[in-house]
C-alpha cells in the first residue's frame, strides 16, 4: 500500500501531460486529469476482477498462455497511453492495462500454490514475494535513469513498462 501515492502520480501525470497537455498540477487541466483517473482506476478494477474470474477457470495445462496473453494485452494498454490523446479511448487502455495487472499478479501465484503440499506455503509464499518486490526496486531505482532519458515523460516511461511486459510475455516460452 505504500507505494499507491506514488502510482497515483505516474497515471495522473501521464493522463494531465497526454490528454489535458499539462504538466502543473495546481492547474484545473491537472485536475481534471486526476478525476478522469478515478473513472479509469474504476474500470480498471472491473476489468480485474472479471478477468481474474475467467483466469480462475483456466485449466493448469493453459496457465501459460493465459499468463503470456495477459501480458500482452496489458503491455498494449501500457504502451497505448503513450500514444492516446482522447480522454474516452483511455477507456479501452484501462481495461487492457487491468487484464495485465491480474494476470500479472495472480496467474504466477496459481503455479505456485498448485505445487505447495501444504506444509511452510507461508514461507514459500513469502519467498516468493520477492521475487515481485525485488524487480520492483530495481525499476524503482533504474528509472531515476531512465526518466532524464526519455525527456522526463511519463507517458515514455509508461510505454517502456508496456514493451517490459510484452518482453515478459515472450519469456514465458521458457517456463516449464
Amino acid at each position: 500500500m505504500g507505494c499507491f501515492p506514488i502510482s497515483l502520480d505516474i497515471w495522473i501525470r501521464a493522463i494531465a501531460q497526454n490528454v489535458w497537455h499539462t504538466t502543473n498540477p495546481s492547474s484545473a487541466a491537472y485536475q481534471a486529469a486526476g478525476n478522469w483517473f478515478g473513472i479509469l482506476s474504476a474500470v480498471q478494477a472491473v476489468a480485474s476482477v472479471a478477468w481474474g474470474f475467467a483466469l480462475s477457470k483456466t485449466a493448469i495445462n493453459q496457465r501459460s498462455i493465459a499468463y503470456a496473453g495477459g501480458l500482452i494485452i496489458g503491455g498494449i494498454g501500457f504502451m497505448s497511453v503513450f500514444f492516446i490523446h482522447s480522454q474516452f479511448a483511455l477507456i479501452a487502455a484501462f481495461i487492457m492495462i487491468g487484464i495485465g495487472w491480474v494476470s500479472m499478479n495472480a496467474i504466477p501465484f496459481m503455479y505456485l500454490t498448485s505445487e505447495l503440499d501444504g506444509e511452510n506455503d507461508g514461507t514459500y509464499l513469502g519467498l516468493f514475494n520477492s521475487t515481485i518486490c525485488l524487480p520492483q526496486i530495481v525499476a524503482s531505482v533504474a528509472s531515476f535513469a531512465v526518466f532524464p532519458l526519455v525527456g522526463q515523460s511519463m507517458p515514455a516511461m509508461l510505454l517502456i513498462a508496456g514493451a517490459l511486459m510484452v518482453l515478459g510475455a515472450i519469456a514465458t516460452r521458457w517456463v516449464k
